[in-house]
Parts: C-alpha cells; sequence; structure tokens
C-alpha cells in the first residue's frame, strides 16, 4: 500500500552535509592511527568507534524500537527519512573502523593467537556481527533509502522494513555485549 507524497527530502538531495564526513572520519582516524605507530591512538579508534557502533545499537534496539512500535505508521516513516540517510554513512564506517582496528591494535600486542579459545570466539561473533550489518541491516537501509526517495513511497514497506532494522540492532547489541566480555577477558 502506497501512502501520501513524502517530499524528496529537506536539503533538496537526499544526502545530509554530514553524509560524507560522517563516513570519511573514521576510515581517517584509522590511518592516522596505523600510519602514527602510537598504539594508545589505534587503541581510542578502535574503542571509541566500537562504542559508538554499540551505542547506536544498543539505543537503536532498545530505545528506538520501544518508540517505533507505539507512534503512528506516518510519524515511523518521518523517522526512518530523517535516519535512514545518516545510518548509511556512519553505521558501515565505524563498523568496518572498529573491526579493522581492533585486528590491528591484536597483531600489534601479540594478542592475535588462532589457537586461542578467545580469538576464536572473537572471529565468530565479528563475523556474526558482519553478516548482520552488511548482510542484513545495510540491504535494508538502502531499500528504505530508495523507497523514501520515490515520487509515491510505500509507508507499508519502509515501515517494515525500518522495524526490522531495528530488532537486528538489538540483536547486534547482544553480540557486543558479548564481544565486550571476551576482550576484557583477552586482556586481563
Amino acid at each position: 500500500m502506497s501512502g501520501p507524497d513524502l517530499g524528496a527530502s529537506q536539503n533538496g538531495g537526499f544526502c545530509p552535509r554530514s553524509g560524507p564526513i560522517l563516513f570519511s572520519v573514521p576510515i581517517i582516524a584509522l590511518f592516522a592511527a596505523i600510519t602514527s605507530g602510537s598504539l594508545t591512538f589505534l587503541d581510542y579508534v578502535h574503542v571509541i568507534t566500537g562504542g559508538m557502533w554499540t551505542g547506536i545499537d544498543l539505543f537503536m534496539g532498545i530505545f528506538g524500537r520501544t518508540v517505533m512500535t507505539k507512534i503512528s505508521p506516518m510519524s515511523r516513516v518521518e523517522v526512518a527519512k530523517r535516519l535512514t540517510p545518516t545510518m548509511l554513512f556512519l553505521m558501515p564506517s565505524i563498523a568496518a573502523v572498529a573491526t579493522a582496528a581492533g585486528y590491528v591494535l591484536a597483531n600489534k600486542i601479540g594478542l592475535w593467537n588462532l589457537s586461542s579459545p578467545y580469538i576464536t570466539a572473537t572471529i565468530i561473533v565479528v563475523l556474526i556481527l558482519l553478516v548482520q550489518g552488511f548482510g542484513i541491516l545495510l540491504p535494508n537501509e538502502l531499500r528504505v533509502f530508495r523507497e523514501i526517495r520515490k515520487e509515491r513511497p510505500d509507508t507499508d514497506k519502509i515501515v517494515k522494513l525500518s522495524l526490522r532494522n531495528l530488532n537486528v540492532s538489538g540483536s547486534q547489541a547482544i553480540f557486543q555485549v558479548i564481544i565486550i566480555y571476551i576482550m576484557a577477558n583477552l586482556t586481563i
């Protein structure tokens, strides 16, 4: 079922002005940390991007889902219209940077040992997170993005995909808490 015309976007395009910055700053920070040779800087990049990734997923999976299920379908679409473009830029970047920085950091400090059960558990959890993120969340966000840009978007489709992503975000938050537990035990 198609809803009323939602319009293009508030700024004429559908790319938030901050989109390229949201995408590139974590990547630039990762390259700067690696090239600087500073373990502290690399650790900071890993912790801050991992914390952002976990925090956003916790917020979206718990509070975002709760709010979205209690508001009208048109309000859900309005939230998705504003949230989707930003999430498309930010989440893939921080997820990839947190993962890459963690791998580089583990290698540099000598923790990367494939015979370690903690490393094996980390690999399994990271693979689950990456499959969910790049296999479910990102494609759904792209579907929402394309739908919102249509002259007459299908509001039911937008709501369905957005709620699915909020559920997956909640699942991601659980796996991220697990990986934090694993990392805490790995470094003790």
